[in-house]
């Protein structure tokens, strides 16, 4: 049928040719690209397949770089290990050497003097071997400053609740410190019937607030308890567990032990720049004449009570008594111990490797153990070859730090190698990977070169029949002329 209105041939041709210049756009864009998958419409399951590919190659490299960074930690500590290792023997030499019953005291104190700078040189090195923020060689067990005061816990540890009462058992009893900077202290106890006495200490070992220990009227809680002179409360009292500082001396000039009579609102005593108050022990203030005076129960005067203002320097509240008593204690401001324990930043941690990230599973990683050298950990801290008994001490502590030394080196010296074979794992599985999903995501120039040829040849012929085509209609026109 001849027609006007439609060119049926030319419809046919720019179908066709709709589809060649989409497959030429496609060629076009692979070879652009370089890809075979430029977007999931091209191959959806290989675009996720090359994706999780991309991952586990990325994941890859940053482990080998890890690696890279596991090898230089573990070599930096191998090194200084060495030198450890070289100072110890050298150490050990001078033990064997002071061993000679031939040399003379000033030898021996010369050769003692070369081997305690060996132990500080140890120790220098253990401190100051450093790479990334690590320390590998300090210790793992540092000494810390106490949290606690001796063995006496901050205020607010005994007491969370403020006002809150709460129960505890009589003896000489190291209550609480008050850290300095405290303000509006109450301290309130309740002896149960029993005698039981609030006593406020410096640090230092001055008694400042309680009931007198030693003299005429030493208090009957003392007494019981053994503690009925200066040098007895300094040699039994004044202790470290019990928070007192090193070489505290008991001072009773001050103390301040509640006046003439029973007072809860209290005496008052000015010391430092504090102001503080003592109701006084009610058996202290009972009747002499009926002996119930100073002989442990307080009758009707069981309640004690201290308040202090602004404490300026730290403080211990001890009770000493028989039985039980409860407590309790309110404050305004209650700081931080001035006393706080702090993590040095120089010491020895476990280290953890990632060796592996693959996608869709766990990481993997392995442990590099701490390796103190520190001379505590040696066990080296305060020996000496000045004597040849210390110097037959020192050989064997000397052979035994010697052995840690050379077990440290051994494991680091196999995590090396176990990271340089995983290095070379990953790089082969890495170099497999690239290759696998170039398979999969990248294009073949060969076929896509030929896809190019051919798309450009149908379309060059798309266009001549589309022309020849678009001529049909033509022909009605040679009718209408007969």
């Amino acid at each position: 049928m001849l027609a006007i209105n439609h060119n049926e041939v030319a419809g046919l041709s720019l179908k066709s040719r709709k589809a060649n210049s989409s497959m030429l756009s496609q060629t076009i864009e692979r070879l652009s690209s370089g890809l075979r998958i430029n977007s999931a419409k091209d191959d959806a399951a290989g675009q996720a397949i090359a994706n999780r590919m991309l991952a586990n190659i990325n994941a890859d490299s940053v482990i080998t770089r890890g690696l890279d960074d596991a090898i230089s930690l573990a070599q930096t500590a191998e090194g200084s290990l060495s030198d450890i290792g070289s100072l110890l023997i050298r150490a050990k030499t001078l033990a064997i050497q002071v061993g000679n019953g031939t040399l003379s005291e000033s030898d021996r104190i010369s050769i003692n003097n070369e081997y305690q700078q060996i132990l500080a040189t140890i120790a220098q090195v253990s401190e100051q071997t450093e790479i990334f923020g690590q320390y590998p060689l300090a210790t793992d067990n540092p000494v810390l400053p106490p949290l606690l005061v001796g063995d006496v816990a901050p205020l607010n540890s005994k007491f969370p609740v403020a006002g809150t009462d709460y129960s505890f058992s009589s003896g000489v009893i190291p209550l609480a410190y008050i850290p300095a900077g405290s303000t509006n202290i109450t301290i309130t106890i309740d002896s149960l019937g029993l005698d039981d006495d609030l006593q406020i200490f410096t640090r230092d070992g001055k008694h400042l607030l309680g009931t007198p220990l030693s003299g005429a009227e030493a208090d009957y809680t003392w007494v019981s308890r053994g503690i009925n002179s200066d040098a007895k409360a300094t040699a039994s009292l004044l202790t470290a567990k019990n928070g007192f500082s090193s070489g505290a001396v008991y001072d009773g000039s001050q103390l301040n032990d509640g006046g003439d009579a029973w007072d809860y609102n209290g005496e008052v005593l000015n010391y430092n720049g504090m102001t503080m108050t003592y109701s006084g022990d009610g058996d202290r203030y009972e009747d002499k004449a009926s002996g119930a005076w100073n002989d442990g129960a307080n009758g009707s005067n069981r309640i004690e009570r201290i308040t202090l203002d602004t404490v300026t320097e730290d403080l211990l509240v001890m009770v000493v008594g028989s039985g039980s008593f409860t407590s309790n204690i309110t404050w305004g401001t209650l700081p931080t111990p001035t006393i706080t324990p702090t993590v040095p930043p120089k010491q020895s941690r476990p280290l953890e490797v990632v060796t592996s990230a693959n996608f869709g599973e766990e990481m993997q990683s392995v442990t590099i153990e701490p390796t103190p050298t520190d001379l505590k950990t040696l066990k080296l801290e305060n020996t000496s070859v000045l004597t040849a008994t210390g110097a037959s001490q020192s050989m064997g502590l000397l052979d035994a730090a010697l052995e840690t030394v050379s077990g440290y080196r051994t494991q680091y010296g196999a995590m090396m190698n176990r990271f340089e074979s995983h290095k070379a794992v990953l790089s082969q599985q890495s170099i497999s990977l690239q290759t696998a999903r170039s398979r999969i995501q990248d294009a073949d120039y060969a076929i896509e070169a030929s896809q190019l040829a051919r798309a450009q040849i149908l379309e060059q012929s798309q266009n001549a029949a589309l022309k020849i085509a678009n001529q049909v209609p033509q022909t009605v026109l040679e009718l209408l002329k007969m």
